[in-house]
């Protein structure tokens, strides 16, 4: 489980030694590979009218951290390094003019970040994505919930790149 460097305060006299500058190439090599993932989902699911469903995410594109698992609670995203990160979430629901969509960043299953809304749409999908910074502390985890109520089961559109979940690290 990486960890986010924290800078040596140097001191007056301090011999500079091959373990000090490693200290500072590690920080860097964190720098230059930061936590990162990007969550993909293959098919569609269909949540229930007026009905949270959490997003499950079957595939990644990328996961630094291992912080996701595409069997064992393939909604979640669980930080392993403690830091605020940039998240992104995106969905589309197929054609159906009726009520509306939702969709919003959970952190823990409870903390609702970044909702977003949008009316349904007769012709074309509705697409909807959200982003924003939360902070993660090691073992929080990240969610995409979705609502819709267009009175009955509403498939999530799974082409032009179907449902996504992302998010980097960018600062302690």
């Amino acid at each position: 489980m990486p960890t986010a460097p924290t800078p040596r305060t140097w001191v007056v006299g301090e011999v500079v030694t091959a373990a000090k500058m490693n200290e500072i190439r590690d920080a860097f090599n964190f720098l230059l590979n930061p936590p990162i993932f990007e969550l993909t989902h293959s098919g569609s699911i269909s949540p229930a009218t007026s009905t949270n469903a959490l997003m499950p995410f079957n595939g990644e594109t990328i996961d630094r951290d291992n912080g996701h698992n595409t069997v064992t609670n393939n909604s979640r995203y669980t930080s392993q390094t403690a830091g605020y990160y940039m998240l992104t979430g995106g969905v589309g629901f197929t054609s159906n003019g009726t009520g509306k969509r939702e969709m919003t960043l959970l952190v823990n299953g409870v903390d609702e970040y970044y909702p977003s809304s949008i009316p349904g749409l007769a012709a074309g999908f509705t697409g909807m994505t959200s982003a924003g910074r939360v902070y993660l502390a090691v073992n929080d985890y990240a969610e995409v919930q979705v609502w819709q109520n267009s009175g009955g089961a509403l498939a999530t559109n799974s082409t032009k790149g179907g449902p996504r979940f992302g998010g980097h690290w960018i600062s302690k």
